[in-house]
């Protein structure tokens, strides 16, 4: 995979609203603004691989996780591979890229995690 691409394995895309409140963000304040970048980026301008598979390629690739491995060099565990959605997103914006010391991906991954924690039960 890319150095400057991720992969985020989610079950779903949260609404922004539900997004902000995961990450204790009031809705109006300078922190939401900017967040909805954030936001955008991981949920609107994200490629969903799964969905790509899906739509062209799993007539030439046997399963998922093989065209993973293939077309985009990731290799996912099994649990990862179950998930609804794999976005495939860009690091490119300085508060998600893992270079930095204050990066934020770990915690917004987290706030992910206990959204989709709390629309299982």
């Amino acid at each position: 995979m890319d150095e400057e691409t991720d992969i985020l394995s989610v079950n779903i895309i949260p609404e922004f609203s539900d997004f902000l409140n995961a990450l204790k963000i009031k809705n109006a304040g300078l922190g939401a603004q900017l967040f909805k970048a954030v936001y955008d980026h991981l949920f609107v301008a994200s490629t969903d691989l799964r969905k790509e598979y899906d739509r062209y390629y799993c007539v030439e690739y046997p399963s998922l996780g093989e065209y993973l491995e293939c077309a985009h060099d990731v290799s996912l565990e099994e649990s990862e591979l179950e998930k609804t959605y794999i976005l495939k997103f860009k690091q490119d914006h300085g508060l998600m890229n893992q270079a930095y010391d204050d990066n934020i991906l770990e915690t917004v991954v987290d706030a992910i995690r206990k959204l989709e924690d709390e629309n299982e039960n």
